[in-house]
């Protein structure tokens, strides 16, 4: 639990996160792998490295990403599936991710 710390110092599993991420998206379009890279090197993060705040913008620019190949309802429902993987990946209880 948080007990009342900022949400940036929340601790992830950025690695089990994006392979998460990725493992389901790839499945609804191959181009997603090259997406993530994309939004990663952008936000100068590796899987490793990515901090909680850097991977709510991830998900925010995923999301836009996605909006190209998968469609607005697509990529709403992508964003639903990411954030839901944030919070099995943090060891918040999920009150004070967002």
């Amino acid at each position: 639990m948080n007990n009342g710390a900022e949400p940036n110092n929340i601790e992830i599993d950025s690695s089990a996160f994006i392979n998460a991420v990725e493992e389901k998206l790839v499945m609804l379009a191959p181009i997603t792998e090259f997406m993530i890279k994309k939004q990663l090197s952008d936000l100068g993060v590796t899987r490793e490295t990515l901090t909680h705040t850097k991977a709510k913008k991830f998900i925010d620019r995923m999301t836009e990403a996605l909006q190209l190949c998968l469609g607005p309802d697509g990529s709403k429902m992508a964003r639903k599936m990411m954030l839901k993987e944030l919070r099995n990946h943090s060891d918040d209880d999920g009150e004070d991710l967002f």
